[in-house]
């Protein structure tokens, strides 16, 4: 069975499901997220700061990669 054969109030269920389960997580998580010092955590230290570049790099070349891939070899369906 595909979700396009799932009928329509079971699917608007399981968004649901899904949109009350991420407002319980930030709700839960949110007074951790709040009372952390995230500037010095993350900014001020170099170590960090170099890693955070680095894999904004790599999520950039992957994309990119991905994107060229895309759209000069598209998947061709078989018939």
């Amino acid at each position: 069975m595909t979700e396009s054969e799932l009928p329509s109030w079971l699917q608007h269920l399981f968004i649901a499901l899904q949109i009350i389960a991420l407002v319980v997580f930030i709700y839960l998580v949110w007074p951790l997220i709040k009372s952390e010092n995230w500037k010095a955590k993350f900014i001020d230290n170099k170590t960090a700061r170099s890693i955070i570049i680095v894999f904004i790099l790599i999520l950039t070349f992957v994309w990119g990669l991905s994107a060229f891939f895309g759209h000069f070899f598209p998947i061709q369906e078989l018939k």
